[in-house]
């Protein structure tokens, strides 16, 4: 048995090759259909906030920022509409761009994507500290730090998707100090809570039930412990005031809010745009999905051995659960609780009601839902909770079964597996569909939703094309806005390219990843004509990601 101070040398070293894979890689992801509007969201809050100094160079470069951001694309959200969408992320972001006057597009996305990253790589340093205090095998604690940094969609993702990835970071760090404060109540412990909650709150509006959560919890012990209730009172409170203060310090949107008219809140988050997504070989509106959407998106894009052990690990935490409620006694003082016995148990718990929680509010309360998961991404960390909570007692079993080290073994095997994956699909981890879907089947779901592929095509199309002084028109033949696609490749390159649409006739190279806003059978628009050529399917695991066609000589 490795000691302690070995095995944290060894996760040390770890995370310094993460790091090391990270920094190599970066720079090869495109970019995701959300990240302009992130980035004119920044520039926006940022002309916001310095209008009224004396900053008046600075200001001036953040002006011309946030004009040149509205004039390359029209068609981008008025962030004051949206003045929802938090601003921890985009405004730094575009503070840092416009100090060191990044100018390239090229270089200010690398930028969030490197950034999103190195948020990510701490959010896992995180995860690490609360499977560190919950399990006791090396091994199980090493395998799940491995499974939440590199489950292929998460890790893909969490170089380019500055969104749903920046949610789930933080709510795996306002977690570990929430389970902080299940192990010991303190000032330091809950103030820093309540911070990453309301950081978290601000990135998705879902995060608000953090603090919620815990006020539960406490009410929980309240009545499982013949507390105070002028103590439950005012714990609840301090939570309320605390968080709410940490709002208003950086939040925009509540600074027009009535704290007493809570249903004003969250109104504006039910907005959902009028198009259709492909789910399992027909469209959907997105407001209008089949309940399975979510349990079967969450399926098929990820690994098998996850969804096992996912499974396992629920079923350990139910039967927990089930023989706690049947052996309540009502007449015993003292009690550490009801619904556990030990603080590992309290944390189980806690995982196991908000899992449920939100995966039941997506499946029954018809909740829009756009690109696969993305949206629930969060939920990354309550699968892995699981994952290895089933791991360490599939694991126990084995080691007491077996003399020799099967769990090396099968650790392995695992590590192989998921790094296979992952280099198999790179740059594209974030497209990652199991084994379980067959090839034919893939087509009936969308698999470029998040529009990575743009990029790699328009650098595919400027390789292809012989004449380097020739301008090159490129048509789309998917809904998916084609010439945001180009940020990522040199200015040099940029120039080049001229993009005309759904003019198709006009183009010398066509490009589609089959993303429409409807049923293409019943949208001409996105025909290729007949005078055009396949020259590119590009597949990985016969996973079609995008087509590239060129008009005949």
């Amino acid at each position: 048995m490795m000691s302690k101070k070995n095995f944290e040398k060894c996760i040390s070293l770890f995370f310094i090759f993460y790091l090391i894979i990270g920094l190599i890689i970066y720079t090869d992801f495109g970019v995701g259909i959300e990240e302009h509007f992130q980035r004119q969201n920044g520039f926006y809050w940022l002309n916001y906030f310095f209008a009224d100094t004396s900053f008046e160079n600075f200001k001036s470069i953040v002006e011309t920022k946030y004009q040149q951001i509205l004039q390359a694309d029209t068609d981008l959200p008025d962030p004051s509409f949206f003045n929802f969408y938090g601003i921890v992320f985009d405004l730094p972001l575009a503070l840092i761009e416009t100090f060191f006057q990044l100018d390239s597009s090229k270089s200010y996305f690398e930028l969030r994507h490197l950034t999103i990253f190195l948020v990510f790589s701490l959010s896992a340093f995180y995860f690490y500290r609360i499977i560190k205090n919950r399990f006791r095998n090396n091994l199980v604690i090493f395998l799940g730090l491995f499974f939440y940094m590199f489950s292929p969609r998460i890790f893909g993702d969490s170089f380019h998707n500055n969104k749903d990835i920046l949610f789930l970071s933080i709510l795996t760090i306002a977690i570990s100090y929430l389970f902080k404060l299940f192990e010991e109540q303190n000032n330091k412990n809950l103030i820093l809570f309540c911070f990453f909650s309301a950081l978290a709150s601000s990135s998705r509006i879902m995060g608000i039930y953090l603090p919620l959560i815990l006020i539960i919890f406490y009410f929980l012990d309240y009545l499982a412990q013949n507390q105070s209730f002028k103590k439950l009172i005012f714990k609840s409170l301090k939570i309320i005031i605390i968080f709410y203060i940490f709002l208003l310090l950086h939040y925009p949107y509540v600074w027009e809010l009535n704290i007493f008219e809570i249903n004003s809140w969250f109104k504006n988050f039910f907005y959902w745009m009028n198009i259709e997504v492909l789910f399992n070989g027909d469209y959907y509106m997105i407001k209008y999905l089949p309940r399975s959407y979510l349990p079967v998106w969450i399926f098929i894009s990820t690994p098998i051995i996850l969804s096992i052990l996912l499974i396992v690990g629920v079923f350990l935490v139910v039967k927990i659960i089930f023989f706690r409620l049947i052996n309540i006694d009502q007449n015993k003082k003292n009690k550490k609780g009801d619904f556990w016995k030990t603080i590992d148990e309290k944390k189980d718990f806690f995982v196991f009601v908000s899992f449920f929680s939100f995966f039941s509010y997506a499946i029954f309360l018809n909740v829009a839902m756009l690109s696969g998961w993305r949206h629930f991404y969060f939920l990354h960390f309550f699968i892995i909770y699981f994952s290895t909570l089933g791991l360490d007692n599939i694991f126990s079993f084995l080691q007491k079964k077996f003399k020799f080290k099967i769990t090396h073994i099968i650790s392995f095997i695992i590590v192989l597996h998921f790094s296979y994956i992952n280099i198999k699909f790179h740059p594209f981890q974030s497209l990652y569909f199991n084994s379980f879907l067959s090839s034919n089947k893939v087509s009936g779901f969308q698999v470029d939703s998040p529009n990575l592929s743009r990029s790699d095509a328009l650098k595919f199309i400027i390789k292809t094309e012989k004449n380097k002084t020739k301008k090159i028109y490129v048509g789309n033949a998917s809904w998916s806005p084609m010439s945001n696609g180009k940020d990522m490749l040199s200015d040099v390159d940029q120039k080049r390219l001229v993009f005309v649409g759904q003019e198709l006739t006009k183009a010398d190279y066509i490009y589609t990843n089959y993303v429409y806003k409807s049923d293409e059978k019943y949208n001409k628009k996105y025909k290729v004509p007949l005078d055009f050529d396949k020259i590119k399917d590009y597949k990985i695991n016969n996973v079609l990601i995008y087509t590239v066609f060129k008009k005949k000589n």
